[in-house]
């Protein structure tokens, strides 16, 4: 009777065991850090495009998790190509935290020099993203050009034919297009190269060095498919978090980027 006694409270400590082990090795979500800030002096945008894609699954859950904002650049084909990334869009439609945004719908089939030869191309490109996806924010970004047109004083392009194209995206259907100022880049399996404390070191230099677009915002660009890598997820929810405490910070949605 007492070894049988024995075995059964060794049955139930592995059994307790093995319930913390599985409890510790949940990954714990995180608590946000929503200080007031009344007397902030920067605004820091995050961006992502060419969503949905497989990352965009871990994207999206780190946007809840964290209550972060941000500004989603999506490519239109992407969901009619593979129907298996309609769930990650729809999450992203259903997430309160972002607003989605127009990337073309053929991400320019990646040639980029002879697609903004024909502005009127480009043009019905975006347009057709914009309806394959329902987008009704009129925020753009061109693939594999930084091009900003937020107003008839606000324009810069490193590419006269796209400059073209987007004029007339601006001027005929009220589109605002952005560029970026600072970019997390990554190797080419979605890790990112830098620290968090590098990023965070980097993005407020160049806002009190006055090195952006606009003077005291900055708009910064990363990629949906980084997110599949675990290094990238943490090193951005950082990043987040250091924005985040940051009393001269505050993140924001593209809606509210000023051009005045």
């Amino acid at each position: 009777m007492r070894k049988k006694l024995i075995i059964v409270a060794i049955i139930f400590l592995l059994i307790d065991c093995a319930l913390i082990t599985i409890k510790l090795n949940q990954p714990s979500r995180v608590k946000p850090i929503h200080k007031p800030k009344p007397n902030y002096k920067y605004s820091v945008f995050l961006t992502s495009d060419d969503g949905p894609l497989v990352g965009s699954r871990y994207l999206n859950q780190l946007i809840l998790d964290y209550e972060v904002p941000i500004t989603l650049f999506l490519v239109g084909r992407n969901i009619v190509a593979d129907p298996k990334l309609e769930p990650m869009f729809k999450s992203y439609t259903e997430n309160p935290y972002v607003i989605l945004a127009n990337h073309s719908y053929s991400h320019a089939n990646n040639r980029y020099k002879r697609f903004y030869k024909n502005s009127q191309n480009v043009v019905s490109d975006f347009l057709l993203s914009e309806s394959t996806l329902n987008i009704t924010s009129h925020f753009a970004r061109f693939p594999g050009r930084n091009i900003w047109i937020l107003s008839d004083h606000l324009q810069k392009s490193d590419d006269s034919n796209a400059l073209k194209a987007a004029r007339k995206l601006h001027e005929k259907y009220g589109y605002k297009i952005f560029g970026w100022d600072y970019e997390l880049r990554h190797n080419g399996r979605g890790k990112i190269l830098k620290t968090a404390m590098e990023h965070y070191n980097n993005i407020k230099r160049m806002l009190k060095e006055g090195k952006t677009y606009t003077k005291n915002q900055i708009v910064v660009l990363m990629h949906d498919q980084m997110f599949t890598s675990e290094k990238t997820q943490k090193i951005v929810g950082k990043l987040i978090l250091l924005l985040q405490d940051d009393n001269e910070c505050k993140l924001k949605l593209l809606s509210e980027y000023k051009t005045e």
